[in-house]
């Protein structure tokens, strides 16, 4: 059975509204099994996404299309075991975060 969080896309429209990921690097902190950056990945330059929880890394890493294996990165870390260098990130994503 696949489950289907967000079936309207309510909660990535939202975060359309506030966020502008078209040629960003982004840094996505508590992206679980990836739901949501698949959503918006496509037209990030590059995504590198983080969680602590290493089954849902390990699920989004399964779950990762080809097309975009070139552009997104999935890691087990929190957010204070982090460290990127400033100039290598356009925008910060907390998801499921806080």
């Amino acid at each position: 059975m696949t489950k289907v969080i967000d079936p309207e896309g309510t909660q990535l429209a939202g975060i359309r509204q506030l966020a502008d990921f078209p040629a960003k690097r982004v840094l996505e902190i508590g992206c679980g099994d990836g739901r949501l950056t698949f959503g918006y990945a496509h037209e990030a330059a590059s995504v590198d996404a983080y969680d602590p929880d290493a089954e849902a890394i390990a699920e989004a890493a399964r779950a990762l299309p080809e097309t975009l294996r070139e552009r997104v990165r999935f890691a087990v870390a929190s957010a204070a075991e982090i460290d990127v260098p400033r100039s290598s990130i356009d925008l910060v994503f907390f998801s499921w975060s806080l």
